[in-house]
């Protein structure tokens, strides 16, 4: 063997070593892990959902949510020369849950460089039994359409698109370790596959890359073992120094919860996603390729009424389409879970239709066929009411359908709670040395005080688009907890913060009371 091929194979062999030590396999299912913070001052932040990012041509796709890479990264270096003005010795960064959103990530391979590069990404965390040629058979043709499934090796392929989409991000992620920083990441609904350890690993392989461009006189490997030692997953919550509980909280909503183990099958090879992320991927994403944004309208319940407006037809096939498709894709395990009180919901939204039909069809229908066949219309009385009696049925028609399809639609999945208080309320009881819980998910940032503890909800870092008069949303929130070290050294819980990237600096979130 030549000398330069066994020096890679050495380094590879190396690699594979430090990434096996680097937690057990499969992933600790403990649920709830008990974490020392070391005096470090904490930094918490949730709902990135990070998508596939900017293509060379340097346009976002529609399914594309987060734009603040570079935000982001100011952030965590104005927090890092923080900490280093007080003399701390580090900080800890805590993503609570979906932070790279891999339902959202719909890009396939389909040229050679694609494939090559897809192997690559493979072999870089020792997985070499799956070269280009037969990569290119796993992928189905529906898969083509909505994107890859669950399987590691398809989920690496996903998560390689999202650092490369957000070169931005994943540098500051990189620069934030190299300050001594440590990074906790949980797993949410929309990055379930963060339960894989070859995805875990291919993101350390990916900072170690990316922090080996800062210590250009480093080795990979000892960038590598920085990166390990600084990086933690949580599977599913962790109260930080006895004091702080931490989860993301889709496991409070009945559609985000993962019913049964965490993988499906005889081999254990797909993850069990929950039941709303069949209606992401089959659903939600091909709204947001013709309506970007699409699932980022609150309150959720008038993102069809929109839909309806601007373009009827594409409503009528997502509801004489889609739906029956995404319903034809749902596991049995979820219909029995879901489909028993949907059954008598849909009884009582068909009523009116049925009245309508029974009430109107025999006098209109006749007329409706004749102007659609192209006979001449009637003249006089009949002539008045297929003029404007059509054009009444049509307009309640369309409130009609939209209003059923937005029900049907927030029955399934695109209504998440409001808030998760009563859970949070719960978890202060459970664990009363806590003086925070703080949940995310419902991208709503929130807190509340009891007494001296609190709840907070992190809010998110995507856009959120307000269609109601009831509320004013700021476009860019960038919510986010700060907790720094008393001179006794517990952590002071403060008030939700915002980082206004204008200025450079953290403030106090406008929080206003709804009753």
């Amino acid at each position: 063997m030549p000398h330069s091929a066994r020096k890679r194979k050495q380094q590879s062999n190396e690699i594979t070593r430090l990434l096996g030590s680097s937690e057990a396999m499969p992933p600790d299912r403990t649920p709830l892990a008990r974490i020392k913070a070391d005096r470090q001052d904490i930094l918490i932040i949730s709902d990135l959902h990070v998508g596939g990012g900017m293509n060379p041509g340097g346009i976002f796709g529609g399914t594309e949510n987060f734009f603040a890479d570079a935000s982001l990264a100011r952030l965590l270096s104005h927090v890092d020369e923080r900490i280093a003005g007080k003399g701390s010795s580090s900080g800890l960064l805590v993503i609570n849950g979906d932070f790279v959103d891999f339902l959202r990530i719909v890009s396939v391979p389909d040229s050679e460089e694609d494939f090559q590069r897809w192997e690559e990404a493979l072999g870089s965390i020792g997985m070499t039994d799956r070269p280009a040629e037969a990569l290119k058979t796993t992928i189905s043709a529906t898969e083509k359409d909505v994107g890859l499934k669950t399987h590691d090796f398809k989920s690496i392929w996903k998560l390689d698109t999202a650092i490369r989409g957000h070169p931005a991000l994943f540098a500051g992620l990189a620069g934030w370790i190299h300050g001594n920083n440590s990074l906790l990441i949980l797993k949410g609904n929309h990055d379930l596959e963060w339960y894989w350890k070859p995805v875990r690993d291919y993101l350390r392989v990916a900072l170690a890359e990316r922090l080996l461009l800062i210590r250009p006189r480093a080795t990979f490997n000892a960038c590598l073992k920085t990166v390990i030692g600084a990086l933690q997953f949580i599977d599913d919550a962790c109260i930080i120094d006895g004091q702080i509980y931490i989860e993301h909280g889709h496991r409070y909503d009945k559609f985000s919860t993962v019913v049964g183990a965490p993988t499906w099958g005889r081999t254990g090879r797909e993850l069990n996603i929950p039941f709303g992320s069949f209606f992401n991927r089959y659903l939600v994403n091909k709204l947001e390729l013709v309506y970007p944004f699409m699932d980022n309208v609150r309150p959720r319940e008038n993102i069809l009424h929109i839909l309806m407006r601007d373009r009827f037809f594409l409503g009528l096939k997502v509801l004489f389409s889609y739906i029956p498709f995404t319903l034809r894709m749902i596991p049995k395990r979820y219909a029995r879970y879901l489909f028993k009180p949907l059954f008598w919901y849909l009884v009582a939204l068909g009523i009116p239709l049925v009245l309508v039909l029974v009430l109107w069809g025999n006098r209109l229908l006749p007329l409706l066929a004749g102007a659609a066949s192209g006979t001449p219309a009637p003249q006089g009385i009949w002539g008045f009411i297929l003029q404007y009696g059509t054009g009444v049925l049509k307009d309640s028609g369309v409130l009609f359908v939209g209003y059923l399809l937005s029900r049907v639609v927030a029955y399934f999945q695109l209504s998440e709670p409001d808030d998760l208080v009563e859970p949070a309320e719960k978890k202060l009881n459970e664990f009363p040395d806590c003086s925070l819980v703080t949940f995310g998910h419902t991208h709503n940032p929130e807190q509340r005080r009891v007494g001296d503890r609190w709840y907070i909800n992190s809010g998110t870092w995507i856009p959120i688009i307000e269609a109601s008069s009831g509320a004013l949303r700021a476009d860019k929130t960038y919510a986010l907890i700060y907790l720094e070290r008393t001179p006794a050294g517990r952590l002071a819980v403060r008030p939700l913060k915002r980082w206004n990237d204008d200025a450079g600096r953290m403030e106090d979130l406008v929080i206003v009371e709804r009753k």
